[in-house]
């Protein structure tokens, strides 16, 4: 079976069990849905489940628990995700970074951007298995390459600088006292006139995470490749090789607040 054809059947049995999930099954005679929240993968909640929802897992549960337990690369370290750079969020941007170069042209995309909460858990150490790339990355989230102005790109950095820097590749910053005191772009500083091609996810293009800025672009280059096949692209390359996953601390963001100091 090809990943097509897992993510179809994926996204079948997530959305069916999300409905019948979230509204409970609670029915009344006159037809009334009571929505309810309930967390899909709990044991407590799975022993209770309706005659419904266990047909659901009955059908669709033992094929795709073989297929999530294919084994699409591994790890020295656990991998986590937290700011301002951690190894987990380096690999998703630097993931971002080299599959956009690699559909749009090396030479067509400055750096990459990709926002922490769209990573929802680490990877283990040892083998990572297509379980953990969809537990980490589960939204369907797709790759686009944005033109942005440099103006429009400090007012990007100047943001994070007063809230919080999302994960990101291609850039060295330094934001010292909420405010941007080193920004590199591919080692070259910021020059405010020229136009940059940032490789980000639609979610933050159309202002998710209050990244409103994203909205002042030149234009936008859709690629329909969702942020969960970049990452299996680029971690199955490394693992064709027999290589780990790439788990890097670079530096590329530091943040100082020296009235921690005082």
């Amino acid at each position: 079976m090809e990943m097509d054809d897992i993510q179809k059947q994926m996204r079948r049995f997530f959305l069916t069990a999300t409905l019948l999930l979230g509204v409970g099954l609670s029915l009344s005679r006159a037809q009334t849905l009571q929505a309810s929240r309930v967390l899909m993968d709990t044991l407590t909640y799975g022993l209770n489940a309706s005659k419904e929802v266990v047909a659901i897992l009955d059908t669709y549960g033992p094929e795709l628990h073989d297929k999530m337990n294919k084994v699409v690369g591994y790890t020295t370290q656990t991998m986590s995700s937290y700011p301002p750079e951690s190894p987990l969020s380096n690999m998703a941007a630097n993931a971002l970074l080299a599959i956009a170069k690699r559909h749009y042209g090396q030479d067509k995309v400055d750096f990459a951007l990709t926002n922490f909460g769209g990573i929802r858990t680490s990877f283990p150490k040892g083998n990572v298995t297509l379980y953990y790339v969809y537990a980490a990355f589960p939204f369907e989230n797709t790759l686009v390459l944005v033109s942005l102005k440099g103006k429009e790109v400090r007012t990007l950095f100047e943001h994070f600088a007063q809230r919080r820097p999302e994960a990101l590749a291609g850039i060295k910053l330094v934001i010292e006292n909420n405010k941007v005191k080193e920004l590199f772009i591919n080692d070259q500083p910021l020059d405010d006139e020229r136009t940059y091609q940032v490789a980000t996810i639609d979610f933050l293009l159309h202002g998710g995470d209050k990244m409103s800025v994203l909205a002042e672009n030149l234009g936008v280059n859709y690629s329909g490749i969702t942020i969960r096949d970049v990452i299996l692209e680029y971690i199955s390359a490394f693992y064709e090789k027999g290589e780990p996953i790439p788990a890097t601390l670079d530096g590329r963001v530091v943040v100082i607040n020296n009235k921690d100091k005082s």
